[in-house]
């Protein structure tokens, strides 16, 4: 694993472990402040995420009471797990975008009965066979992954720029992977802050499983922002995972093409057959076959899925198959 360092332009880097995931870190970053040290994004909620990030912040001449703030790109777990610790250790605020509040809400609530059912439909509803179902509730939890404790306690507004010392820190818009997620841009260094929205090797994940398909077009809400960070001719990008980006609109013009692709090869995939959503999922091209995905996977390949299909519906390329129950969905 990396060590936390200095990586220029008064930027640490404090790789912050995550090792129940693939990715095997968050990488939070940390600045110098008015009242201490601002954060971006905090990781995983666990003792050796702490552990990681408390010494991390050492190895680099500080401690986690120093830190004034954090800010947040978005609202999934290994980005706010350790907010909470930190605001008990230093009294710092946390602050993130408003549209992804309500999302933190949810994904902080208890997984009780109720929650569970809820997700049981949701997937029967996309077409999913009881034997998918049961293997969804065997691997499902009864802890939600991050806790109340972590929900943040200020708002960020589009262009609003959080204080450094002697700098400012631009907030920049960026829904699509989340409905909240943002960017942060260090215009005196050139630097943009990406989260999860721009990474060099990955391609982020999109969208959230509703049905009804939510309403929200969240892949159109994703290429738009990507083409809003693309048109900023940013030299460094600084994702909170995987390596530097050293084109930013390059790789944002990669990440289009890969999803105008996707849809091309989906609304193909639909040939003359009517199929649910769960089968739209099967028939996209993912890393490793359907039949390898992890039940837990498979509902955020669902997801996935389910932003592509909406985003067709969107262009009229596709439409759903009236009074069909799991819905169906056919070529126009």
């Amino acid at each position: 694993m990396l060590d936390a360092a200095a990586i220029g332009d008064g930027i640490f880097q404090i790789p912050v472990p995550m090792s129940h995931n693939p990715l095997g870190t968050t990488l939070v970053y940390a600045m110098e402040s008015p009242g201490g040290l601002i954060l971006v994004d905090a990781g995983w909620g666990d003792d050796e995420a702490w552990a990681g990030l408390t010494s991390g912040l050492e190895a680099i001449g500080h401690s986690v009471s120093e830190v004034e703030g954090v800010v947040l790109t978005h609202f999934h777990p290994d980005h706010t797990g350790l907010c909470g610790r930190i605001r008990d250790a230093s009294g710092a605020w946390i602050a993130m975008h408003e549209s992804d509040h309500e999302m933190f809400g949810k994904m902080s609530e208890g997984r009780d009965a109720a929650w569970l059912d809820y997700q049981l439909t949701n997937l029967r509803r996309a077409g999913a066979a009881q034997d998918d179902l049961d293997a969804f509730q065997a691997a499902t939890g009864s802890n939600a992954p991050v806790g109340p404790e972590s929900a943040p306690d200020r708002l960020l507004a589009d262009d609003e720029i959080v204080a450094l010392t002697g700098r400012g820190l631009r907030v920049v818009y960026t829904p699509g992977h989340t409905p909240g997620h943002v960017c942060f841009y260090l215009e005196d260094a050139d630097v943009m802050f990406t989260g999860d929205h721009v990474l060099q090797k990955t391609t982020p994940h999109v969208g959230n499983f509703v049905y009804p398909l939510e309403e929200r077009d969240a892949l159109a809400e994703f290429l738009d922002s990507l083409r809003r960070v693309q048109s900023m001719d940013i030299t460094r990008g600084l994702g909170a995972h995987g390596i530097p980006i050293d084109d930013v609109a390059g790789r944002a013009g990669e990440l289009i093409d890969h999803h105008e692709e996707r849809l091309e090869h989906l609304l193909d995939a639909f040939g003359d057959d009517r199929i649910t959503v769960w089968e739209v999922a099967q028939r996209m091209k993912w890393y490793r076959p359907w039949t390898d995905f992890h039940p837990m996977a498979k509902g955020m390949a669902l997801s996935e899925a389910a932003a592509h299909l909406r985003h067709l519906v969107a262009r009229e390329q596709v439409a759903q198959v009236p009074d069909t129950e799991p819905a169906v969905f056919a070529r126009r």
